[in-house]
């Protein structure tokens, strides 16, 4: 992993250009080697699908991949075209470290390309076969993709490490709510500034100032997809984009603001329940408490929200390690457990 890379002493950039130093990379990331070149069809065929895995990983709030692309490419023109038109927001080794790239070619016995080499803490190849997984859940939903990365973690060793992807990001906007050693903070609005794993607190910066503060005491101010009340459930085209603004202990539903309303300061919070689909629906990226499952393991563990099943009227939630199809009343917005 980042051990190996840096002990290699390859010379990487950012797909800016910019130099980028490995001693960045950190013992939680997960490390890929993308051997690949724009002359290759089937290159030029499965970037893409690498590209929507990677992307998928991050609008979720998974990080820690971290992928080298490899030239083979016939010019350093070539792959710098190759970067910009085809590739998500990876690194590379520099085009003219040839005798590095050689160097890993006959490590990981890379014959022909493209070739995806997912590394271990020791530098070995740790997924036996990273292109195919990465081909198959692509093809899939975001949940497989998490799936897949997880397992993938798992192989390369850092599957201790906290979880990323069931935080809330960085940059969500926050209430604070229902803190008793210093309720005059109650009711402010912050953002996600990070999460302190040795804590298990979120830092939330309000105005000038920082608090650090478990999940419990946050309520996500997210953008929900709701309809009008006087509007057909059953009516596809009547779902309007909101945003939660306030949650109300007492009935358990979630106070919201239309978008089309966020300038209109006469305009009323309208009320919500998150426990009927049909006029309320969370979307990918929400974090979720799970309550009340039969199977107890899950039950007071937070999850991500990744997609919605119409068809089961089901949200897919990942869990550490595991995808769940829970129904909507099975799961809370506010309190997270913490």
């Amino acid at each position: 992993m980042a051990a190996f890379v840096q002990s290699y002493g390859l010379k990487l950039v950012d797909r800016s250009g910019k130099d980028f130093d490995a001693q960045q990379l950190a013992t939680s990331d997960v490390v890929a080697l993308y051997f690949s070149a724009h002359w290759c069809p089937p290159c030029r065929g499965f970037t893409p699908l690498l590209k929507k895995f990677y992307e998928t990983l991050q609008s979720l709030g998974e990080q820690s991949l971290k992928i080298i692309f490899v030239s083979s490419d016939r010019s350093e023109k070539d792959m710098w075209q190759y970067m910009y038109e085809s590739h998500g927001d990876w690194l590379a080794l520099k085009y003219d470290c040839t005798e590095l790239k050689d160097r890993l070619s006959r490590q990981f016995q890379v014959s022909g390309i493209p070739q995806l080499i997912v590394l271990d803490s020791l530098g070995r190849q740790a997924v036996r076969d990273a292109r195919g997984e990465v081909m198959a859940a692509a093809s899939a939903s975001s949940t497989q993709i998490l799936t897949s990365f997880s397992g993938w973690k798992t192989a390369a060793g850092v599957s201790a490490q906290v979880d990323t992807s069931l935080q809330i990001l960085p940059g969500t906007r926050v209430r604070v709510r229902a803190l008793q050693g210093a309720p005059e903070n109650n009711g402010l609005e912050g953002l996600v500034q990070s999460f302190d794993a040795s804590k298990r607190r979120y830092v939330i910066q309000l105005g000038e100032r920082q608090l650090s503060l478990k999940a419990g005491n946050l309520l996500q101010l997210l953008s929900i997809k709701v309809r009008r009340a006087d509007k057909d459930p059953d009516d596809e085209d009547e779902w309007l984009e909101a945003v939660i603004v306030d949650f109300d202990d007492a009935t358990g539903e979630c106070l919201c603001r239309l978008a089309s309303e966020a300038e209109d300061a006469e305009a009323q919070p309208q009320r919500r329940d998150l426990h009927q689909p049909s006029r309320a629906r969370l979307v990918a990226g929400a974090i979720v408490t799970v309550q009340g499952l039969q199977a107890e393991e899950w039950n007071e563990k937070n999850g991500k929200v990744t997609e919605f099943d119409e068809e089961r009227q089901r949200y897919q939630v990942q869990m550490s390690g595991k995808a769940l199809k829970v129904k909507p009343e099975n799961l809370r917005l506010c309190p997270l457990a913490s």
